[in-house]
This record gives C-alpha cells, sequence and structure tokens, in this order.
C-alpha cells in the first residue's frame, strides 16, 4: 500500500522559508564565535603556531581563520546541493536545476573564501601588511611552496564548478560535479599537519576519509532541509535514503577521527590544547549520533505516516547548529599547533620514510616484513565483504569467478602490504614489481570476476538503476575506449617516473597510494577495452621504446634513492635498469597474453564454424542431387505436354 503525504500548505512553506533564513543567520554566528573561542585558546596568536617566522599581526591572524571557516563551510555547502542534484532528486526535476543554480553560488564563494585564504597566508607567512605584498611573495607561495600550491588547485576547481553548474542543463552532468567537488576537498589535506605526521600515510588517509564522510554527511542534511518544502510527495524516500548515507558517514567520520587524532597526539595525550579540542569534538560527535538516532526514532517515521515535515525540519536544523560550532571547532583545531615531540628522538631517513631503513632486500624480507597501506586495506576489506555478499545473494554464480575475484584482491594485498609496499619506497626495482603487480596483473583477475555483472544481479531497485547509470555513463566509456586506455596505460608505466609526481609520490605516502590506486583503474580500463582485440600487439614497440629509455641512468628517480643513504645491495643506477627492465618486459608479456589467447580461440572457432559449414554444405548438396535425379522423371513427363503444346 502507498501512503499518500500531504503536499505543505502554503503557510507551512513560509515558515521554513523565514526557518531557513534564520537557521543561516543563527549557524553564522554560533559558527564564527566558536571559532573566535577555538583560535584564542588553542594557542594559533602564540609563537609556536608558525616557529622561525615572521608574526604577522592578529586581524591577519583572525581573518586567516574567518578564510579556512569560509572555505570550508562552501565547500560542504557545493558537495551537499550535489549530493541531492545527482542522487537524492535526479534529473530531469526542477528541484536539481534549483540545487545546481545554488551550486553555482556557493562554488562561487568557495573560491573567493578561497582567494582571500591565499592572500592571508601570503600575510600571515611574510609578516607583512595589506600594502606590503608583492608579486614575488605571491609567486613564492602560489608555485614554489606546496601549500599554495595546493590552494591554486581548489581556487581551480572551485572556479571550474562555479562556471559548470551555470550553464544549460547543467543537472545531466551534477553526478561528475559531484565527483569534481569532493576531489577539490584534497588538495589541502596533503600539506597541513597530516602530511608531516610520523604515520603521515595513515594520517593523510584518515584525515581524507573524515573531510568526505564530513561533506557528504553535513552538506547534505543542509541541502535536503532546504529542499524539504519543494519535494513534500518525495521526501519520505528520500530522506530514507538520506539516513542510510548518513549513518556510514557517521561511523567513518568517528572512526577516522580516532585515528587522526592518535597519529597527532601520538597515543592517548590529552593535557595538551590540541588534545582538549579533540575531546570537544568527540563530544560534539557523539551528541550529533544521539540527534541522528532520535531522527530514526521519531522524525522519520512520522514523514512516513504523513504527519508532516515540521518535526523533521526542526529536529534537522538543531543538528545544522552544532554541525556549525563542529566545523568551527575543527578548524581552530586545523590551526592548534599539535605536541611536538621531544628533542633527539626523531630520525630524518625514518620521517621521509615513514619507518626505518629496512635491511638487505630479498623474497624473505618481502614475505615477512609487512608494512601495510591503510587505503589498500579498506579497499579490499570492502571488495571482499560485498563480492561475499552478491555470492551469497546469486547463488548459482560459478566459482571461478569468485577464485578469480579473490586471488585478485590477494595480489593488490601483496603489492600493498607485504614487503614490497616497504621496499617500493628503498628500491626502485621494488616499485616496479609493485607497480605491474597492482597495475597490470590484478586488473586482469578482478576483471574476470565479473563484479558488475555480480552487483546488477544482486542489488534491486534503486540502487541497481544507479549502479547501471554509473556503469554505462560517458565518463567510464570514455576511459576504456581502446585508444585511451592504452594511452593512459603507457603514460602511467613509463612517462609517470620521468615526471615530478613520482618523487612527491615517494616523499608523500598518501599521495604514493593515489597513484598506485590510479594504476589500478588504469589497468581496469585497458583490459576492459582491449579484451578481444590485437591493440596490445600493436602498442608493443611503444612498450620496448619506452622501457629502454627507461632504462638510462638519471631519467627516474633523482637524488631520492641516493639520499637515503642505503649500504646493500646494487647501486641506485644498477638498481633502475633492473626495475625498468621488469616493468617493460613484465608488463608487454602479461598485456601480449590474453590478446593473443583471444586472437587464437577466435581463429580456433572461425576453423570450427568454416569445417562445420563445409560439412553442412556438402551435406546439403548431396542431399539436393538425390532429391534432383529422383525427381527428374517426373519433371520431365510434366514438361513434355507443355513443350509439344
Amino acid at each position: 500500500m502507498t501512503t499518500r503525504v500531504r503536499q505543505a500548505p502554503p503557510a507551512e512553506r513560509q515558515a521554513l522559508a523565514t526557518d531557513r533564513t534564520m537557521l543561516a543567520i543563527g549557524a553564522a554566528a554560533i559558527a564564527l564565535v566558536v571559532l573566535a573561542m577555538v583560535v584564542r585558546l588553542g594557542g594559533a596568536f602564540g609563537p609556536a603556531a608558525a616557529p622561525g617566522l615572521s608574526q604577522a599581526g592578529a586581524l591577519t591572524k583572525v581573518g586567516l581563520s574567518v578564510a579556512k571557516l569560509g572555505m570550508n563551510v562552501a565547500a560542504v555547502l557545493t558537495v551537499g546541493w550535489l549530493l541531492v542534484a545527482a542522487v537524492f532528486v535526479r534529473p530531469p526535476s526542477p528541484t536539481a536545476g534549483r540545487c545546481l543554480r545554488a551550486v553555482s553560488l556557493t562554488a562561487l564563494a568557495w573560491a573567493l573564501c578561497t582567494l582571500a585564504l591565499i592572500v592571508f597566508s601570503v600575510l600571515d607567512l611574510f609578516g607583512t601588511g595589506f600594502t606590503g605584498v608583492t608579486g614575488d611573495m605571491m609567486r613564492t607561495f602560489l608555485v614554489e611552496l606546496p601549500q599554495g600550491r595546493a590552494l591554486l588547485l581548489v581556487l581551480a576547481v572551485a572556479i571550474a564548478l562555479a562556471v559548470a553548474a551555470s550553464v544549460p542543463r547543467a543537472e545531466n552532468s551534477a553526478g561528475y560535479l559531484l565527483a569534481g567537488a569532493l576531489l577539490g576537498l584534497l588538495p589541502p589535506l596533503f600539506t597541513g599537519h597530516a602530511a608531516n605526521a610520523a604515520n603521515h600515510a595513515l594520517a593523510v588517509h584518515s584525515l581524507v576519509a573524515h573531510v568526505a564522510g564530513v561533506s557528504l554527511w553535513i552538506g547534505g542534511l543542509i541541502a535536503l532541509i532546504t529542499v524539504a518544502p519543494d519535494v513534500p510527495g518525495r521526501l519520505p524516500r528520500v530522506v530514507r535514503r538520506y539516513s542510510g548515507l548518513a549513518l556510514a558517514s557517521f561511523a567513518v567520520v568517528g572512526v577516522s577521527g580516532v585515528v587522526n587524532a592518535w597519529v597527532r597526539l601520538g597515543g592517548v595525550q590529552l593535557g595538551s590544547r590540541y588534545g582538549a579540542l579533540v575531546v570537544a569534538k568527540i563530544a560534539a560527535l557523539t551528541v550529533l549520533g544521539a540527534l541522528g538516532w532520535w531522527h530514526r526514532r521519531a522524525t522519520i517515521p512520522a514523514l512516513r505516516d504523513g504527519r508532516g515535515m515540521r518535526p523533521f525540519v526542526r529536529l534537522g536544523t538543531v543538528e545544522i547548529l552544532i554541525m556549525a560550532a563542529t566545523m568551527a571547532l575543527a578548524t581552530g583545531l586545523a590551526r592548534t599547533p599539535p605536541p611536538e615531540n621531544p628533542p633527539g628522538t626523531l630520525d630524518v631517513v625514518a620521517l621521509r620514510l615513514g619507518f626505518p631503513l629496512p635491511g638487505p632486500a630479498g623474497p624473505g624480507p618481502y614475505l615477512r616484513d609487512w608494512w601495510i597501506d591503510p587505503l589498500f586495506l579498506v579497499l579490499i576489506t570492502v571488495g571482499a565483504v560485498l563480492y561475499g555478499v552478491g555470492v551469497a545473494r546469486v547463488r548459482d554464480w560459478p566459482w571461478q569467478r569468485s577464485a578469480s575475484w579473490a586471488a585478485g584482491l590477494l595480489v593488490v594485498l601483496l603489492a600493498t602490504g607485504s614487503g614490497i609496499s616497504r621496499y617500493s619506497m628503498v628500491l626502485f626495482s621494488a616499485h616496479a614489481v609493485q607497480h605491474i603487480l597492482v597495475g597490470v596483473v590484478a586488473p586482469l583477475l578482478l576483471l574476470y570476476g565479473k563484479p558488475l555483472r555480480l552487483a546488477l544481479r544482486a542489488m534491486r531497485g534503486e540502487g541497481a538503476e544507479l549502479l547501471a547509470a554509473a556503469a554505462g555513463s560517458r565518463g567510464l566509456r570514455a576511459l576504456s575506449h581502446p585508444a585511451i586506455a592504452s594511452a593512459l596505460l603507457l603514460l602511467s608505466l613509463y612517462a609517470w617516473y620521468v615526471s615530478p609526481l613520482f618523487g612527491a609520490s615517494l616523499a608523500n605516502h598518501a599521495l604514493h597510494s593515489l597513484a598506485m590506486l590510479c594504476f589500478l583503474i588504469i589497468g581496469l580500463a585497458y583490459f576492459h577495452g582491449t579484451a578481444g582485440t590485437l591493440i596490445p600487439v600493436a602498442v608493443l614497440p611503444l612498450h620496448v621504446i619506452a622501457g629502454v629509455a627507461l632504462m638510462r641512468d638519471g631519467t627516474v628517480h633523482g637524488n631520492w634513492y641516493e639520499d637515503l643513504g642505503r649500504r646493500w645491495g646494487a647501486s641506485p643506477q644498477d638498481d633502475q635498469h633492473l626495475g625498468a627492465l621488469l616493468l617493460w618486459t613484465a608488463t608487454a608479456a602479461i598485456t601480449l597474453a590474453p590478446a593473443l589467447w583471444a586472437y587464437w580461440r577466435g581463429r580456433r572457432s572461425t576453423t570450427r564454424l568454416s569445417a562445420s559449414t563445409t560439412v553442412g554444405s556438402y551435406s546439403a548438396a548431396e542431399s539436393s542431387l538425390s532429391r534432383s535425379s529422383t525427381a527428374a522423371p517426373r519433371s520431365r513427363s510434366e514438361e513434355s505436354p507443355t513443350r509439344s503444346s
């Protein structure tokens, strides 16, 4: 039985619109007050906030914090509007168009706040006023410093989103814009406190998960509360779907926040100012969890039963106010210096690698000295669980597919969690082995597992429709086009190692993990797009040319491997030769194997078909001749009267 939901009366719609205005004013006021308290009590005005640099005035530091808060809020609102437009209301819909118009405004605000943050960061860095800023100062910050380059990327993304969201029929591309907005959140995370932590890979990955979860959770709720009067009939279904996303985001935010705080503090050290602010964030998260539980217990059933949207909007308003205070608290926490390590306890090589320099390499250390990548550990776990659930729902799923999927996940785990992962930061040859396993071997095994086919058979309803739409999107079709996928594979295998990005990925484990994830995606796109074709044979000469070029001295690693002070094994130049040789020979062989196998099977099927066709034609000819010889006298007798006449 379908429950009818009453349309919101004009008076209620007007009251909700008034509530939205008061909500915006109240949230801004609460956020600014909390930010002022945290910045003042957290020590951002002290000399420890920027040791060794000229100290800017209080106005600059306040402006820096306010611009940072504004950038965070505008980014979260942009993600929230795009989430509603792409997932919950979905085009064609007038509400989706209104969401995209709101995106154009919030993205513009995002760009303006980022520009203000760039200016205040330059003032804070050089300890000068507005009139003292020069072009050289701006160039130094935006070009030479990673923090400046990260903000410049964010500025470009925000401007692109503001323009793209304002074009006609932009709601049809809301999914792509949502992905772009989420990517725009990432650059500053790779250059802050987390990137300089002792275990910076875990710190950055946990921070990325934290920020993504917060953006989807808070932004989605704000957008949902705002559009609630416009979609009263669909609101119960939309809220039910958002509730599942909010629960998952709450779990991700809580776990990632605890992990990040543990890494920053080096354990349970809550006596510092930084630790006290962490405790305050945990308390705020607990309150938000309680409000979410009340939503599930009271307001969502009220929506489902047709008792109006007022209770949901009111409780959501309270939740947004607490979220505004929490975001201000988090912004102030980012300006608070974490506890310093005791003098003489840091090893420079260990700080660069994230672990002490290991001993000589070999099969034993590769299998024993595990160093697990947290990003891939999560992805492997999620992939194994979801695939297992799908197999449980589809009972007649072939075991060969499941075995191939499990083997692919095992290859990824060995490449990103065993000693290969540790030694990839020390030896170029180990890095080449890791790249081959993740970007070439694992995609073949994972694709044979047919995860998309399994998911479409196991899922029902709107989830299956969304997955099918995403799988058939223009972006994925373009990515798996044979020409594009082949070019990306060659660039990722060879051009990557002669670009500045390779050195940056060695210095930043989180960036290295993202690079490996891109290699895995490129491999999946390549083998999917070139399946059943001879394109791997056509690009074989390019593998040889690029691989031989990569074996030359001085074209790959710069000074990274030399500066580690390794005293064992081959020299960096000889190790580079070995790694380049492994890279192109193994890749060429692995990519050729499925193409030649498919070609051989095709020729064999063609031969069988031709043989069967020939035999069938011969038999048909014999039958025709037999019928003709039997029917000849009759036809002559029948034809003779006609001829005589």
